[in-house]
């Protein structure tokens, strides 16, 4: 079986910089010919931080107006419901390169659909489906208060206190993590990816709130420095700033849309940076990836709705981006 693939650099319009994604199209006829194990030995192949396959409509409606893209989204060890990066990669692809009078304007992923909507530079706007939780402990309710000897956290005292404190956040099932929140770019600098955290070791499968929450998925840390709004180059008036890096599990991540995403959604839910409004609308500019020399650029709005008893409701999840082509290839599969 021979199947086409492209990868891009995501969250960015500059070659090698951003999250590199592999994107490996299957046609309509091969749909149920590639088998989960095989997705995943491709992703293995690839060893890039994600891969997606895209399901290609039947060719007799390939030159038509085409709405919906079906997508699996698979690191190199497991199938994961919904990423960032995946998503706006494999929407720019869709939209702009593979067929761009199909006027794709939905992704199918195992969290749901969603929703594109085009912008200039070849940008995608996505609303992110979501289903918010935050989990009642922290690293250092099952570590302790100073968190246990080898298990991975900081030697920096400031920072390991932090990440013993850091709120563990879901975005949608499946998706999970601790937002470790610092005081500084100095700090920020200091993140190591030698800081091996098992999540799927006991005690930390009490990390997260029993029920579906507490099911498979994946939990990371994501470091982040709040910068403040309007800081950024070019930014809109209103905007949050953010510096972040992903460095979980052992590696750096240059671009992590669903942890830009949690972050966005669990600072919009604490209402920081807005007036106390019955509906209220967010903008944040997630920088990450500066420290290896891959910066991407992450945009996320969100709306808020305050009830009548002052709870506050996540309404609208928005990530957006762009992404530019790198390399177009075939591969060869035995099945």
């Amino acid at each position: 079986m021979e199947l086409q693939f492209v990868t891009l650099d995501v969250f960015t319009s500059t070659r090698l910089q951003g999250n590199p994604l592999a994107v490996v199209t299957v046609p309509a006829s091969l749909k149920d010919a590639l088998p989960h194990a095989t997705k995943q030995k491709i992703a293995q192949e690839f060893n890039l931080s994600e891969t997606v396959f895209l399901h290609e409509p039947p060719e007799s409606e390939l030159g038509a107006e085409s709405p919906e893209r079906h997508i699996d989204i698979f690191t190199a060890e497991r199938e994961i419901p919904f990423a960032g990066h995946p998503t706006i990669g494999a929407a720019v692809l869709a939209r702009y390169h593979l067929h761009p009078r199909a006027h794709t304007h939905t992704l199918v992923t195992k969290a749901g659909p969603i929703g594109l909507v085009a912008q200039p530079g070849n940008r995608i706007r996505a609303k992110i489906p979501h289903d918010t939780h935050l989990h009642a402990r922290t690293l250092a309710d099952v570590l302790g208060a100073t968190g246990a000897e080898g298990v991975g956290l900081a030697r920096d005292p400031e920072i390991r206190a932090a990440e013993l404190a850091a709120p563990v956040f879901s975005v949608v099932k499946g998706m999970t993590f601790v937002l470790v929140r610092l005081a500084s770019l100095e700090q920020l600098a200091k993140v190591s990816t030698s800081w091996r955290l098992d999540f799927d070791a006991v005690p930390l499968t009490r990390l997260r709130d029993e029920g579906p929450w507490g099911e498979g998925g994946l939990v990371m840390r994501y470091y982040y420095v709040d910068m403040g709004v309007g800081v950024g180059e070019g930014e809109e008036e209103g905007t949050r700033d953010i510096r972040a890096r992903m460095v979980e599990p052992g590696f750096e991540d240059p671009a992590t849309g669903s942890a830009a995403s949690a972050l966005a959604a669990y600072l919009s839910l604490k209402g920081e940076g807005g007036e106390e409004k019955e509906k209220e609308g967010r903008k944040f500019r997630v920088t990450q990836g500066v420290e290896m020399g891959r910066k991407s650029d992450i945009s996320v709005e969100t709306t808020t709705r305050r009830g009548a008893d002052g709870s506050v409701e996540l309404v609208d999840l928005w990530l957006g981006g762009t992404a530019v082509v790198v390399m177009k290839g075939s591969l060869t599969v035995d099945i």
